[in-house]
This record gives structure tokens, C-alpha cells and sequence, in this order.
């Protein structure tokens, strides 16, 4: 990167006051306080998978079984580690059970019945550990965006982070996108740090987050074309303002820190996935393989997108529009406000953009977005969490364009009161983003853009609910008289309600017609919970028929959004 400005100088070198101190102990708490509260309160549906896969990796390891740490090819391996910490705090005893490798069925049987520890309590301890790994990254990455982009514009943009409704419902789960996403803003932020200062360390934590990025999930690999283009773009700068300086050591300046990246991120999955010291290859071929056909082979069941019902998840011509349209409803107005306020103030060079650090910055996030959400296209399997990278790197541009309108305030030297109108925007702009997250506690998947429609609108277009609403249907049902003893039958029966219902809830089938005998075992029951999942994408269709003569003794209503009907079946 070429030499700074004397101002990009002072705001990289800045050196610590006890408000910056504060600053950071704000942005800590508020990663954390909302993630980090209620987590017992509702399950979504693969939580309950990588609970057992957690089970599972932590025995291996108890029986030094390196081998099978491998549990799927996501690879998951962060998480599971994770949800060994849990296990770790709640149930240790668990590497001595003796149960090998089971399926999930197995797993939750052993819990409930034998070892009498409900699930439910493992899955909230290791939901804490991810908070807790959350909070770091994004502790560890305001500290990088502050030497980028200047402290005031990175508290902005990471209190815009810590609110945004959809990286924050994403982010308090035992599950994969959220600590992807967290990751590979940290890799990026800490790289461009490298290139600002060259310092070996900054490397070392960009490569180590791009490691643990491709544990988490296998699209963790998109941070290494965005990483190689920044670093070529360091190059030409470079060469552009000293052209005397030998080809080759410019070269050599610019490829070393790119193969040390590879080597170190590397080295960080051999180190922390025991699967590979069985077999250091066949793991990863084995993910990307797998990673191949995924995006090939879309979903197994018809899915809900723009007021269609797509049979086996051919999304038709809305397969290059899903996640430009899917971000639109996961936003939020301050976000969107804030983007096109940072478009314009960059092409323009409206102070902060005006800065060359920011605006190298800028431009890695863009890159960030762009590959990202090109790689998510290209793939046949879309669902709106897997697009959650490229949120956090946009609120940061957000940021930076709401910092740019309260500039361009300031310099219309206000006077009076308006003279502070400045910070008023940026309090309105946090309080706004703040406010839309935090009415949907602890159902943030239940935040849709109000700009779009809102929820009024949102089951018209987006596929609704991942679980949430069952807890509070199994909460309604444990009040009747013998619930315990009632036949259930239930949408996601295994986690998102078994987890709260006293009882042992059955499942209700996928498919659109059913056996007699299956026919036969629903009707035994005494409640149906249907979901909003099923009458959305038309799945069971003669339960949903049969039920459509009937009135639901119980609708469970979240942020105006019917997500489960409860029928009474005698």
C-alpha cells in the first residue's frame, strides 16, 4: 500500500485514552448481551444435528479415535469443538459412555432416558461457548477496522453489526454461517492491517481466521481470491509510485506474505481437526467433494421464494436474483440508507472516503461481497442464512456512509441546537437499527425489512420460520392435563419441539399422501402442530387437507407472523 497521508498516519497510530477503552467495553457488551441472553429459549432445526455430531466428535477424541472427528463434510469442525465445551461443562462423563459413533435418534434416546440430562441444557452450553468465540472475532476485528477506517467510524459500524437483527439471530446458534461470517470479516480486516503496516502478527491472525474459516464451512475458501486480489492491488499501487524500486523484490514483497498466509491457514486445520492427523488429504477432498455435489444437486423438497412454490428447489430464472432480493428483506432501512450514502460520498471522495486507507478498505469489502455472493449463486442449494458473510462487511460500508452524512452536516456549520444534529443522525441511525433487532427478542429470525413490507408482507415472498414458535407450541401443550402421555405428532419434531414438550412428540410426514397405516398412526394422536413451513411449500398435503375442516384450538403468533397452528384431533 503506498505511504499514508500525515492524518491516515495519526488515525492508524492513535494511541489509547480511556474513551477508547470504553468504546471497546460498549462494543463487548453489545456482541454480547444480546447473543448471549435467553438461549434456552427456542431450537432450531440442525442445531439439534451438530449437538450429536458435537457428541459424537467429543467421545473420538476421548477414545483418541482421530479418524472420526470427521462427522460431515461442512466440515463443522469449530462448531463441534464448541459443542465439546459444553459437553465439557455440562456433561463429562459423556466420553466414557461407551456409545461409539450413533445416529442423532440414539443420541437423544441416551440423553433422555439413561443419562437424565436434557438436551436442552447441553445445546444452551454450547451456545454460550459460541457467543463467547463470537464476541472474540468481533472484538478482535473492531480493533483491525479501527486502525483502517479510524475509531469513530469502526464504533459505528460495529454497533451497527452487533444490532443487525439477521447476523445477530444467526450468530447466538450452534450452527456454521454465523461463525463463518464473523471469521472471514476478521481475516480480511486483519490482512489489510498487514498491508498497512507490515506487521508479521497481523498476517498470522488473518491466516489463522481463514484457517478456522474452512473448518467451519467449506465457502470459507471465497476469503482466498478476495485476499490474493487486495494483496495484487497492494502490488500495483506499490509499483505505480516506485517504479525504480527492482521488479523482482517488489515481486517477492508481495508473494511471500501470500504463501506464508496459505502455510500458517493451513497449518491452523491440521492443528485443530484430528481427522487430519489420521489422514491429512482424504478429509479435505472428502469436503470438497461433497461441497461439489451440494452445489449441484439443490434441495431434496420443494421450497418458498417470491410467492412460488419451486418442486424440488428449482428456483427457475429467481436462481440469480435469490440473494440480491433475500438481502433486501434481511436488512434493514439504516443499512440501506447508509449503503447508498456510502456509494455516493466514495465516488465523490466526501470525507471519510476521502481517506486512502478507507478506501483501500472499501474496496476489499465490495471484492468480499462480490465473490462471495457470486460463489452462493452458483450453487443450486440456496437458503438466505448462507448469503450471511456479506452482511457484517456491508454494515461496515453502511457505517462509513452515515459518518459521511454527518460530516457533510457538520460542514453546513449549523447553528444552535442544529449544530449537533451531526451526532443526532448517527444516535438516530443506532437507535433505529438497535430498536428493530431488539423488539423481535429473542426470535430475531423473525426481523423482516420494513422497507420491503415488513412481516405483513414477508410469507408472501421469503420462506418463513426455522423452528421458531414449536417451543411455545410445546409450552402450550405441557399445560394440558397427562401431557406427558399425549400422543403429538409435530413438523420438526426432534429438537425445535422435542427439546420443551414433556413427551415423546412423533413425526409428521413429508410426503404429499401417506399409507393407511401411517394414515391410521396420525389420526391416533390426540394434537397435530402444523407449521408454517408446511403449508407454505404444500408439504404433507393430505394432513394439511384433512386439517382444513378443522378450526386450530392454538395459533402461535411471533412480530405478526402465524408460524404453528395446534389441532386438537379428538
Amino acid at each position: 500500500m503506498p505511504s499514508l497521508s500525515p492524518s491516515d498516519k495519526r488515525a492508524a497510530a492513535r494511541s489509547w485514552r480511556w474513551w477508547d477503552v470504553l468504546a471497546l467495553i460498549v462494543i463487548i457488551l453489545a456482541i454480547w448481551l444480546p447473543r448471549g441472553l435467553a438461549l434456552n429459549r427456542f431450537v432450531t432445526p440442525d442445531e439439534p444435528l451438530w449437538l450429536y455430531r458435537s457428541a459424537n466428535f467429543y467421545f473420538a477424541l476421548g477414545q483418541r479415535d482421530f479418524a472420526s472427528t470427521f462427522q460431515k463434510e461442512h466440515p463443522g469442525v469449530t462448531i463441534m469443538w464448541a459443542g465439546t465445551l459444553g459437553f465439557l461443562i455440562r456433561f463429562p462423563e459423556y466420553r466414557g459412555s461407551g456409545l461409539g459413533q450413533i445416529e442423532m435418534d440414539q443420541f437423544h434416546y441416551h440423553m433422555n432416558n439413561l443419562a437424565k440430562v436434557p438436551p436442552i441444557e447441553l445445546l444452551t452450553a454450547s451456545r454460550m461457548f459460541m457467543v463467547l468465540g463470537h464476541t472474540l472475532v468481533l472484538a478482535l476485528a473492531y480493533l483491525y477496522a479501527r486502525r483502517l477506517i479510524g475509531p469513530f467510524p469502526a464504533f459505528i459500524a460495529f454497533l451497527l453489526i452487533a444490532f443487525d437483527p439477521f447476523h445477530l439471530a444467526l450468530t447466538r446458534l450452534l450452527h456454521l454461517d454465523g461463525l463463518l461470517s464473523n471469521l472471514m470479516l476478521l481475516s480480511l480486516l486483519a490482512f489489510l492491517n498487514f498491508l498497512l503496516e507490515r506487521r508479521p502478527l497481523d498476517l498470522l491472525v488473518s491466516a489463522a481466521a481463514a484457517g478456522f474459516s474452512v473448518l467451519t464451512k467449506s465457502p470459507g475458501v471465497f476469503i482466498a481470491p478476495v485476499i490474493g486480489l487486495m494483496a495484487l492491488l497492494d502490488f500495483w499501487q506499490t509499483r505505480s509510485h516506485n517504479k525504480e524500486a527492482p521488479l523482482a523484490k517488489q515481486l517477492w514483497r508481495s508473494a511471500w506474505p501470500l504463501i506464508a498466509w496459505v502455510a500458517v491457514g493451513a497449518g491452523v486445520m491440521f492443528v485443530f481437526w484430528p481427522a487430519m492427523w489420521a489422514d491429512p488429504i482424504e478429509p479435505l477432498l472428502t469436503v470438497f467433494k461433497k461441497a461439489g455435489k451440494y452445489a449441484e444437486s439443490g434441495h431434496y423438497s420443494a421450497v418458498f421464494f417470491n410467492g412460488q412454490i419451486a418442486e424440488s428447489g428449482d428456483l427457475g430464472s429467481a436462481f440469480f436474483y435469490f440473494y440480491p432480493l433475500t438481502y433486501l428483506w434481511r436488512s434493514t432501512p439504516v443499512e440501506l440508507i447508509g449503503l447508498v450514502a456510502a456509494l455516493f460520498g466514495f465516488f465523490t471522495w466526501r470525507e471519510p472516503f476521502n481517506r486512502r486507507s478507507l478506501r483501500f478498505t472499501s474496496i476489499a469489502l465490495f471484492l468480499l461481497t462480490v465473490i462471495f455472493t457470486i460463489g452462493m449463486t452458483i450453487g443450486s442449494k440456496k437458503f438466505d442464512r448462507y448469503l450471511l458473510p456479506v452482511y457484517a462487511p456491508l454494515d461496515l460500508l453502511a457505517a462509513m456512509g452515515w459518518v459521511s452524512l454527518a460530516v457533510w452536516l457538520k460542514e453546513k456549520n449549523l447553528r444552535s441546537f442544529l449544530k449537533y444534529s451531526p451526532y443526532l443522525l448517527l444516535v438516530i441511525a443506532i437507535g433505529a437499527q438497535m430498536a428493530g433487532s431488539l423488539r423481535t427478542f429473542p426470535y430475531y429470525l423473525s426481523y423482516y425489512n420494513p422497507l420491503m413490507g415488513g412481516s405483513r408482507k414477508a410469507p408472501e415472498v421469503m420462506q418463513i420460520g426455522w423452528g421458531e414458535g414449536l417451543d411455545q407450541a410445546a409450552r402450550y401443550l405441557n399445560q394440558k392435563p397427562d401431557a406427558a402421555k399425549m400422543g403429538v405428532v409435530s413438523w420438526y419434531h426432534l429438537g425445535p419441539f422435542s427439546y420443551f414438550f414433556n413427551g415423546e412428540p412423533h413425526h409428521m410426514s413429508y410426503l404429499p399422501e401417506v399409507s393407511p397405516d401411517d394414515w391410521e398412526k396420525f389420526l391416533a394422536n390426540n394434537y397435530a402442530v402444523v407449521y408454517v413451513h408446511q403449508w407454505q411449500r404444500g408439504i404433507s398435503g393430505q394432513v394439511l387437507e384433512y386439517l382444513s375442516q378443522r378450526t386450530p384450538e392454538k395459533t402461535i403468533w411471533i412480530n405478526g407472523i402465524e408460524y404453528v397452528r395446534i389441532y386438537a384431533l379428538h
